[in-house]
């Protein structure tokens, strides 16, 4: 006797958290809102497959539906739109080391090492994708109305107890500077801030991603290349070597504020990825540690942070390599976050679908910093 498809999807959906119950009936809890701003009210939701995959992809949550366990469950158009969702939301990062750790200052700024031990932590990264933006208030605005706040299966349990205090300037569960559990007007491609390292880990493991590691993101921003056994080339800023306050939103800039993620285009990394550098710091999954490689007193609560903000004054603040450290519960102003994947949780990917020798063209000219 075949399964029902609808039964086999309700199954899989509770699984991942998808559904929320509530009695003896169970629903989904917003309907998908668009570029609309502010949102639409929240609406009743559609329990059908066709129209749950419709609205996971209308929230951007296509990275859910690239997963082995449903992948299989998608029509060719359906797969087809979330490959492009995948490619044009996330920028591949190829395996390889990154040095973490404070550039060898003695040295020019173009940062070619030698015994690269000796100046950090020589760190290998497997192929990842990170996102090319910064997680935005619309893109947060799903979350929140898919009461991802109270979907505890998305959250660290050690933060149970403080989940509830995660509300925003009127009591709403969100970021601390929303009102009435939305965003401010003109602001939905803004990057969302005002939420700790533990709001961004369980908005990411909604969408069906994660935070990017210490080491993931300084690569993202770096793109280092390994010359030899002893000699590496890391980028000190994502655009190259050399500081330039055109192309990242820094104290100086002349912005005074946040900007739209779509902003300093120039500023863009080899990969593809946006504002690393400036406009808001952003989480990472991963412990501060001193650049020096030594642990301070109180350090071990604090979260790695990295990129500098709109407000960072200091150029040395504002470099792939410099780290600065937060505690989880931190809600500020200027502190965001961007999601990543590891190559290993797709089960397609936007490369499969590339002819072998366009890839293997395309990998050896960014490796040499010729192509975007």
């Amino acid at each position: 006797m075949e399964s029902n498809p609808k039964s086999k999807w309700r199954w899989i959906a509770e699984g991942m958290g998808l559904f929320k119950k509530s009695g003896p009936t169970e629903k989904i809890d917003v309907e998908p809102v668009q570029e609309a701003d502010p949102p639409p009210p929240p609406a009743e939701q559609p329990t059908d497959p066709t129209d749950l995959v419709r609205q996971m992809l209308d929230q951007d949550r296509f990275a859910l539906l690239l997963r082995e366990q449903l992948i299989d469950n998608l029509d060719e158009e359906q797969l087809s739109r979330a490959l492009e969702l995948h490619e044009d939301h996330m920028a591949l990062v190829p395996e390889g080391e990154v040095v973490l750790g404070r550039l060898d200052e003695s040295m020019e700024i173009a940062a070619t090492y030698d015994d690269a031990d000796q100046h950090g932590d020589v760190v290998q990264v497997e192929t990842m994708y990170i996102d090319r933006y910064p997680v935005t208030n619309r893109q947060y605005q799903y979350f929140v109305d898919g009461e991802g706040y109270s979907q505890m299966a998305l959250w660290d349990p050690e933060i149970w107890p403080a989940v509830l205090d995660f509300v925003d300037s009127t009591g709403h569960p969100g970021p601390k500077y929303w009102a009435d559990g939305r965003y401010a007007d003109g602001q939905h491609d803004f990057p969302v801030v005002g939420v700790g390292a533990y709001e961004a880990a369980a908005y990411a493991r909604w969408a069906g991603k994660r935070l990017p590691t210490d080491a993931e993101w300084v690569k993202a921003g770096s793109w280092p290349v390994r010359l030899s056994n002893t000699n590496r080339l890391q980028r000190r800023y994502p655009w190259g070597d050399s500081m330039d306050r055109t192309k990242a939103n820094l104290w100086g800039s002349g912005k005074g504020g946040i900007v739209s993620v779509g902003q300093f285009e120039d500023g863009v990394s080899v990969g593809g990825a946006y504002q690393l550098i400036g406009n808001v710091w952003e989480w990472t999954a991963s412990k501060y540690e001193h650049n020096d490689g030594r642990r301070r007193d109180g350090e071990n609560t604090l979260v790695s942070l990295r990129g500098g903000a709109f407000d960072t004054y200091f150029d040395n603040h504002a470099t792939c390599d410099f780290q600065s450290g937060e505690h989880p519960l931190s809600r500020k102003y200027n502190i965001g976050f961007r999601c990543a994947l590891s190559a290993c949780d797709v089960a397609r990917s936007p490369l499969d679908r590339a002819p072998p020798s366009a890839l293997t063209e395309t990998q050896d000219e960014v490796a040499v910093g010729v192509a975007p």
